[in-house]
């Protein structure tokens, strides 16, 4: 059984036991459902059948009878039987559901609306058809009537579904168009706190949202135009009281690095207009900031302290750091404010005084700060000790990466987002991927090897997502791995065993059923030596989820690199942070311009990553297409947003695995890999 037929169940609302007064087409109908719902489908049929001969007009038996027929391939006789069940009653919600999801699948998209609505009408309270009304609303290219459907089903119930769908279609959005209704900003900030997807994902529309509100809007232009020195020249009293209260943006702050340039000017301007006033014995009204000023200090600590400084910054936080070392050598007392402003320049950790900071009573935010930034890194850095080392580390390519990754985890992040369930891979895959050619690997314990896992996010999805996973996590650096398993232990994940190993090096005495390497085989000195040893890890018909960098959609980065190399750069912390503030006012015709729209360029270490890394390879689809045939995987699809807008312009592909197509798709919309060809194979 499959899972739409266990998503169908239940929505008759019959119990499988008839009723004391229920009709003989009744009690065959109850024991044909419990026959289903144990997998005797055989028998599931011929109670259906055995019950329409009893009551031809039989509401459940023609729609479960229809629902067998169409996931057993007989398509039409499936879509048939439902439109029987809809005309035999037509006060029943649940045919018109489930006959929307038959022809949503054949691409009928327009009447699987209608359809969906109808159940609505008739069920105001059915969250699941809300939820198939927004998914297809979004995949039209409708998205605000999407979000319409889906909040009016999230202030129903909350489902895991009604949550994936709202955080997917947020992404789809033009957030600078859309009505922001207190509701959209509502569920907008649980979906980057409780992560209904990744709040990298995100942030994007939630910074869209922020920088609308008049009063941040105001405060952007002002700053933008006016020289200011204290808080005071930014916001008057109320308008600090809308700002540090701002759900939205505190939950932004907290969660991704921050991808705007209008908005770090903002955040910066207030890092440096409150520690004027704090040193200046302004602090009279200071102390409504400090929640502001605690979740600011938490963005620096996971941007890793990108945000440049002035020099006259530099000497107060100099100032700053010897009155604070004062106090605690005296044990007297330090404002919280001042903790949280020294933890917006520089991590705690890095604090001489670091273990009398823990030590000492704070208020929840600060506390929040003294973990983040001293005990987490004392924790990792016990960790680092106890790490597993599986090969040696001996290639010159390999042994730079190694450095800069020692030096700069990649990415820091703190949440991950996990699957709405864990179920069987051969459920996960073709849901994702409807209509691939994809072949079965069977519900057994899965193997999974995550080469390259970095700080851990792909291998606690995967350890989550995948039912009876067993997930080997490898990478070459000891500080990301240190991260990862700190993550993972805090998450309570424990099927996943962390290892320091080199791709180029691994071997392995058993095949796996899965192998991801997103975003690792690019670094590799020869990728398609690497991709090769991991493809002799898979075994057949196993899968391989890859990710790597498209030479289109990095254009922009190979310009600004030539320039950088041209002036002689190299990187370092303090020239990235000097460097940044050039880019982000360049000229409008110079090539760093269009950098600063990548995402990584808002972090130290994936600043690093986009512009300074010691190797690099970039992939074009026909590059792509050519090296599966060679290695022998089928394609099976791209995790992209940008899905549903291929599957508009090239609608005789439905199956969106036309590498010839995406190609022309790419060439005519450059930035839809920007972060990078993600994609699942399957070995022949």
């Amino acid at each position: 059984m499959n899972r739409k037929q266990r998503r169908a169940e239940g929505k008759s609302g019959k119990s499988t036991v008839a009723a004391p007064s229920a009709s003989p087409a009744d009690i065959i109908f109850a024991g044909a459902l419990h026959h289903q719902q144990s997998g005797r489908l055989r028998e599931a049929e011929i109670g259906y059948r055995d019950a329409l001969a009893r009551d031809p007009r039989h509401t459940d038996a023609l729609s479960y009878l229809g629902m067998l027929a169409y996931h057993s391939g007989h398509k039409d006789a499936g879509i048939d039987l439902l439109e029987r069940a809809i005309a035999s009653d037509r006060r029943n919600p649940y045919p018109y559901y489930n006959l929307a999801n038959m022809i949503a699948d054949a691409g009928r998209f327009e009447d699987a609306i209608e359809l969906n609505r109808k159940a609505i009408a008739l069920k105001p309270d059915y969250v699941d058809a809300y939820c198939n009304l927004g998914a297809l609303l979004s995949l039209r290219g409708k998205a605000e009537d999407a979000l319409t459907a889906l909040i009016a089903g999230l202030k129903i119930k909350q489902t895991n579904s009604l949550k994936s769908t709202f955080a997917t279609t947020v992404q789809a959005l033009d957030p600078a168009k859309t009505k922001l209704s207190n509701d959209l900003l509502h569920f907008l900030t649980r979906a980057i706190t409780e992560t209904w997807a990744r709040p990298r994902d995100l942030v994007g529309a939630a910074i869209a949202a922020v920088t609308r509100d008049p009063i941040i809007a105001r405060a952007i232009e002002r700053i933008s135009n006016t020289a200011v020195e204290s808080i005071g020249d930014i916001f008057s009293r109320d308008e600090a009281l809308h700002v540090s209260g701002n759900e939205l943006l505190n939950a932004i702050l907290k969660t991704s690095a921050v991808p705007s340039a209008s908005l770090e000017k903002l955040l910066t301007a207030l890092r440096r207009t409150t520690l004027h006033d704090y040193l200046a014995n302004r602090r009279e009204g200071l102390d409504i900031w400090l929640p502001f000023i605690s979740a600011l200090a938490q963005q620096c600590f996971i941007n890793e302290y990108v945000f440049d400084g002035t020099e006259r910054e530099g000497e107060q936080v100099s100032n700053l750091v010897a009155d604070v070392t004062r106090s605690l050598d005296q044990n007297s007392p330090v404002a919280p404010i001042a903790m949280a402003l020294l933890a917006t320049y520089m991590p705690l950790h890095s604090f001489g005084e670091k273990e009398k900071l823990a030590s000492r009573d704070w208020p929840a935010t600060v506390r929040a700060l003294i973990v983040q930034q001293v005990v987490n890194p004392g924790i990792e850095q016990n960790i680092r000790e106890t790490i597993e080392r599986l090969t040696p580390i001996s290639g010159t390519i390999s042994q730079k990466v190694r450095t800069q990754y020692e030096e700069s985890p990649y990415p820091t992040w703190t949440n991950v987002y996990a699957e709405n369930y864990t179920a069987p891979i051969d459920q996960i895959i073709p849901a994702r991927f409807p209509g691939a050619n994809y072949r079965n690997i069977g519900n057994g314990p899965l193997a999974i090897l995550v080469a390259g896992c970095g700080t851990g996010q792909h291998a606690i999805l995967r350890a989550q997502q995948f039912w009876r996973a067993d997930v080997l996590a490898i990478d070459l650096s000891l500080s990301s791995l240190s991260y990862a398993i700190r993550k993972t232990r805090e998450m309570g994940v424990k099927n996943i065993r962390y290892a320091q190993a080199d791709i180029l090096e691994f071997t392995s005495d058993k095949a796996f059923d899965v192998v991801d390497s997103t975003g690792v085989l690019h670094h590799l000195e020869n990728p398609t030596e690497g991709w090769r040893r991991l493809t002799d890890a898979v075994r057949p018909g196993g899968l391989m989820h890859i990710g790597l960098y498209s030479s289109i959609a990095r254009q922009a980065v190979n310009a600004a690199r030539e320039t950088f190399a041209k002036e002689g750069r190299q990187f370092s912390p303090a020239d990235a942070r000097r460097l940044r503030t050039q880019m982000l006012n360049p000229p409008a015709d110079h090539p760093v311009h269009a950098v600063t729209q990548f995402g990584d360029f808002y972090s130290m270490s994936q600043f690093r990553d986009l512009l300074f890394h010691v190797q690099e390879h970039q992939f074009s689809l026909p590059q792509i297409k050519t090296i599966l045939a060679d290695l022998g995987f089928t394609f099976l699809g791209f995790e992209t947003r940008w899905r549903n807008a291929y599957l508009r312009r090239f609608p005789e592909d439905p199956t969106g695995v036309n590498l010839d197509n995406w190609n022309v798709f790419e060439t005519e919309n450059p930035t839809t890999f920007m972060e990078m060809y993600q994609f699942w194979i399957q070995k022949n």
